[in-house]
């Protein structure tokens, strides 16, 4: 069994006690690269599935190498995991599992295939544009049309942007619940 670092235990209990406070918003969590951010995601899904089997999540990024990785991160964590690959670079297309990591070069040509999510979190977050007609926000938006309650966490080791300022001051993400970036 995999044990998480104290500080990425730290960021699962925040997100949890962000979400239990009744925050509406989307959180971003700040980790400098190489410090494990691939981890979060996998036991935060398994952590949540144990207790509410129904829910259904998504990690999205935009590179078949970092789709591949962070799904064994996920294998590793919970061997069983119910676990689809979405992505044309790794020739697989499995988008109704309850837990799909996927290419949003993919997921962004039929965002409605994925039906309802309950929480997308997003590798790689800085990437996410500002610009509404972008990849992330499309496929996000539609997906709120199915369920107007999806949640995003945001990973990250760039918190901020030239031209935009941090990730959280006009965008997708609404908070910084974890950073240890130092920015």
């Amino acid at each position: 069994m995999i044990k998480a670092r104290d500080y990425q235990e730290e960021s699962l209990n925040l997100l949890w006690k962000y979400f239990a406070e009744g925050n509406k918003g989307n959180p971003l969590i700040a980790y400098p690269t190489g410090t494990g951010k691939s981890l979060l995601p996998a036991i935060w899904i398994q952590r949540v599935m144990q207790k509410w089997p129904n829910q259904r999540f998504m990690l999205l990024t935009h590179v078949s190498e970092l789709i591949s990785q962070n799904a064994e991160v996920l294998r590793y964590v919970w061997p069983n995991a119910p676990l689809g690959i979405y992505s044309a670079g790794l020739k697989s297309k499995q988008s109704q599992l309850p837990i799909v990591y996927a290419g949003i070069q993919s997921a962004v040509k039929n965002p409605a295939k994925f039906g309802h999510r309950d929480l997308i979190w997003v590798d790689e977050a800085h990437l996410i544009s500002q610009d509404e007609s972008s990849q992330y926000l499309t496929f996000i938006a539609t997906l709120k049309l199915i369920n107007p309650n999806l949640k995003i966490i945001g990973m990250t080791a760039t918190p901020f942007r030239m031209g935009q300022g941090m990730l959280t001051d006009k965008g997708l993400f609404t908070d910084i619940v974890h950073d240890l970036t130092g920015i």
